[in-house]
């Protein structure tokens, strides 16, 4: 497969402390590499020695780990299958370091192994003592991510996202979120991780099905990574991620800039769809309309109004945001 040519490359940042990263990238709307930025890691050190298996043994406590694994027909595309009734991989459980010495010795074979989103602290106690980033005011999730040459296709995530490279190559492609559209988004609900991906191969669009996807390629930015890279994915930035060697690590970092109490705008996104969703097109663009006014521009929407007279268009407090929430269930349970 050949990888699309002259997409520019994401910014790059080179010498940078990785202790100076959360306050470069805080309040910034665009990607970001940081060159070699984690390369003092023992854990990118054990990497590089074809050590990581057995520096990471010493922190694994056994716990199964979820595994996708995908034939080699796939070629290494985790997506759904044909018939679009389920999906081109298998889900299975095992554990993390025995995965990571089949990859190392080459025992998968032709198949994709992966598994996403697997949480440090619990797997690895002990691990972040001498491999992590200080973010300051963020407590961020921190997670595992590792598999061999699969690919990912593109999606969002609401979080801001710092993902460091730690064994192997990884390609990210990044869209910003007005690309949504032209990415042709699958399924909300049924989809391999819990994330609506979008439907185009990128090594083979098929630009009758999909032909916005030309303009979104125009848009597009590419960060190549090596092992001690930090990458920030600014949240809703659409990304697609590939792993380029037979053994691929990456430890990311998720913050959210709003408090947990805020709720998830995806929650909102389902409402919506229920409550809006089903009206005519011209009532629909009219609740667009609305959305526009008092959410997506609600500073202009409420610099009009006395400020003790707010009332939701005002900065919601923890008390505010219980009382919201209590109103809104009321209002469900009432619904037919």
């Amino acid at each position: 497969m050949k990888y699309p040519e002259q997409i520019p490359s994401v910014k790059i940042r080179s010498g940078v402390n990785a202790d100076e990263i959360a306050e470069i990238v805080k309040n910034r709307t665009h990607p970001l590499l940081f060159k070699s930025a984690v390369s003092h890691w023992p854990l990118v050190k054990a990497a590089g020695a074809n050590q990581l298996s057995e520096y990471l043994q010493a922190f694994d406590r056994g716990r199964p780990v979820v595994v996708f694994r995908a034939a080699g027909e796939t070629n290494g595309r985790i997506f759904y299958n044909e018939s679009m009734d389920g999906f081109n991989f298998e889900r299975a459980t095992g554990n993390l370091v025995a995965i990571l010495r089949m990859l190392e010795s080459g025992a998968a074979g032709s198949d994709y192994c992966y598994i996403g989103s697997t949480p440090v602290d619990h797997h690895l106690p002990g691990m972040r003592d001498d491999n992590d980033l200080a973010l300051g005011e963020y407590l961020p999730l921190v997670s595992l991510w590792l598999g061999n040459r699969t690919r990912i296709a593109a999606h969002f995530d609401l979080p801001e996202n710092l993902a460091c490279v730690v064994a192997g190559r990884r390609r990210f492609t990044l869209f910003p979120p007005d690309q949504v559209a032209n990415l042709y988004p699958g399924p909300l609900e049924f989809n391999p991780a819990g994330q609506a991906i979008s439907m185009v191969d990128f090594y083979a669009p098929d630009y009758q099905r999909f032909p916005r996807f030309r303009e979104a390629m125009e848009r597009a930015q590419v960060a190549e990574m090596e092992p001690g890279d930090i990458l920030y994915v600014p949240s809703m930035w659409w990304h697609q991620v590939e792993g380029l060697d037979e053994v691929n690590m990456l430890i990311n970092y998720w913050w959210r800039s709003t408090e947990a109490w805020s709720g998830l705008p995806q929650d909102a996104l389902m409402h919506a769809l229920l409550s809006i969703g089903g009206l005519p097109e011209t009532q629909r663009r009219a609740w667009g309309n609305l959305f526009d006014h008092f959410v997506v521009n609600r500073e202009r929407a409420a610099e009009h109004i006395p400020r003790a007279r707010r009332g939701l268009l005002a900065n919601l407090d923890r008390g505010a945001s219980g009382r919201l929430k209590k109103l809104l269930l009321e209002k469900l349970q009432r619904t037919p």
